[in-house]
């Protein structure tokens, strides 16, 4: 317990440290505006378009910023929506009850935002230039590689949240696997190849992976598109399901293979980096406690993790996030394998917990949902 609080004292020591360099962990952002080069900024208002607790979560922070607020809201939540209340401004959103007919709306989105450059408040003098920041939430539209690319190539218009480029090639696991390959970051044996996709192709590939294996559709999430194949005879009948399944939620079929480790912990690394070239750890989250591939309990500090082992595992996960140039909040997954030890370990060094192999999983290039466990623990406000 004295190496975790070492560890964490020294932590906080150094998000001090990037407070009084003017980091943007405050009201000054430069997460992401390519069209102001990187340089810090102050905006003038935040839209929030998302809704429900991430919404609320995000208003009530600006509300201690003294950032104005603008929330959206669609047919079916209505204008007395917590959100709505919470903010200063509060506007319509589409045409219908559904996410597609209403906070997936790109357009309005956008042309909300724009209006809100042009409208006029304060008195007298010479006007200034106004900036608008879109925080998309998690969820809907915060990894939308084309939404982000558009807000961040609008004059005055900021994407709170990571450069396009990084969502577009952590949003394809295949691409992601093949960039931590190159980058050093371990992943899991497998299969990554977008272009060799029959099912020959795959079968021989999987027979080359042995079993079991896992079978996951490329641009999958929440659990879906996922099976696992015990037995070489059972390869094509999963395969098939994973791609119908995958086709129809995601609108691609394309699969990847992974050796599936049957007893692994499944623990996250919370990220921060900024435009500065600053990439910080705000330590784990052990997410293992799952149904249906669904978190269920997060634990932050991981517990019984050997203190060299959460090193490494942090140490990677900034890695992860340097590789495609992160910014902004964001979490690396990580699988560790309970079944491996090396002789090297020890129970002497904070923890032992199970085996010291471990694999990247996948990073989600947004805040999370479990957000408040890591603030908990650190008592930083992520969403500042």
């Amino acid at each position: 317990m004295f190496s975790l609080t070492t560890l964490l004292r020294k932590q906080q020591q150094q998000l001090l440290l990037l407070r009084q360099q003017q980091l943007p962990l405050s009201r000054r952002l430069s997460f992401n505006n390519h069209h102001h080069n990187h340089h810090d900024i102050s905006f003038d208002k935040v839209l929030v378009a998302n809704r429900g607790e991430i919404a609320a979560r995000i208003i009530r922070t600006c509300r201690r910023l003294r950032i104005p607020t603008v929330a959206v809201y669609s047919q079916e939540d209505g204008p007395q929506a917590l959100h709505a209340t919470m903010a200063d401004e509060a506007y319509w959103i589409g045409d219908g009850p559904t996410p597609a007919e209403s906070y997936l709306r790109q357009d309005e989105l956008l042309n909300l935002a724009t209006s809100l450059l042009s409208a006029g408040g304060g008195g007298g003098g010479e006007e200034e230039e106004k900036t608008v920041a879109i925080h998309p939430g998690y969820g809907f539209l915060s990894e939308n590689a084309e939404f982000c690319r558009t807000v961040a190539t609008t004059p005055n218009l900021t994407f709170v949240g990571p450069g396009p480029e990084a969502i577009t090639a952590m949003g394809s696991k295949s691409q992601s696997k093949a960039i931590m390959e190159q980058a050093g970051v371990p992943t899991i044996p497998g299969f990554y190849d977008d272009t060799q996709q029959t099912e020959e192709q795959l079968q021989h590939e999987a027979s080359r992976i042995g079993y079991p294996l896992l079978i996951k559709a490329v641009m999958g999430g929440g659990g879906k598109g996922m099976r696992i194949v015990e037995r070489e005879q059972d390869f094509i009948e999963s395969l098939q399901a994973c791609r119908r399944e995958a086709l129809h939620s995601f609108g691609n079929d394309v699969v990847l293979l992974e050796k599936f480790l049957v007893k692994p912990r499944h623990v996250e690394v919370q990220i921060l980096a900024d435009h500065h070239g600053n990439t910080i750890h705000l330590h784990e989250r052990d997410c293992s406690l799952q149904r249906r591939h669904q978190k269920i309990i997060e634990e932050a500090p991981a517990s019984d993790l050997p203190l060299e082992l959460r090193q490494r595992l942090t140490d990677m996960g900034r890695l992860a996030a340097e590789a495609v140039g992160y910014v902004n909040a964001g979490t690396v997954e990580f699988l560790l394998d309970t079944t491996t030890k090396s002789s090297s370990s020890s129970s002497s060094d904070g923890g032992g917990g199970g085996g010291d192999d471990f694999y990247f999983c996948e990073m989600n290039t947004r805040l999370q949902v479990e957000h408040p466990i890591t603030e908990a623990i650190t008592g930083l406000d992520l969403v500042e």
